[in-house]
């Protein structure tokens, strides 16, 4: 019998973040030159989820949505779970998942994302702009993130100026993803 081996484990200093001072309004959806347009997707298909989630997060060692069909579908298509996709030109740009029920009066931006070939694009704060707007029509008490230090460099300075606040932090492992 072949023994498998450990995985290999990366730490990362996790954030845990409630937005205290919303925006007063979400931004226009503009991109000079391109043609934006954000669509709620109610079920998205589990293929097309994992596409969007294993390209940006494969990088940044995503590994909360790597289940089978049945438990993955259980999630995302749960009636508080929301799924958002930015398209630029007619390719997905970008994407974001909010969960309205995560706990009591708290609604959470579970994942929020820049496809690869769309970084520098600056779509990230017209993307987070509405994001919010979409969180907070549920009219939580707290509208919560996490993120952490293994998630892009700009992630926690984009959150912070649109008025996320750090509430805590912890260190975990992680299984490290490769190939």
């Amino acid at each position: 019998m072949l023994d498998r081996p450990e995985p290999q484990l990366v730490k990362a200093r996790v954030t845990y973040l409630e937005l205290r001072r919303p925006p007063a309004r979400a931004l226009s959806l503009t991109l000079p030159g391109h043609t934006l347009a954000l669509f709620r997707v109610p079920e998205i298909p589990l293929a097309y989820y994992r596409f969007l989630y294993d390209s940006v997060g494969r990088p940044h060692h995503w590994t909360s949505r790597r289940l089978p069909d049945q438990q993955l579908s259980a999630i995302i298509h749960a009636d508080p779970v929301r799924v958002y996709v930015l398209y630029c030109d007619g390719a997905p740009a970008g994407w974001f998942e909010l969960d309205t029920a995560r706990s009591e009066g708290e609604t959470r931006l579970v994942h929020f994302a820049v496809m690869p070939e769309f970084r520098g694009f600056h779509l990230a704060p017209l993307m987070l702009s509405h994001a919010i707007a979409a969180g907070l029509a549920a009219r939580p008490q707290v509208f919560s993130l996490e993120t952490n230090s293994l998630d892009h460099k700009a992630a926690l300075p984009l959150y912070q100026r649109f008025g996320f606040e750090p509430v805590s932090t912890r260190d975990v492992w992680v299984p490290a993803l490769t190939g």
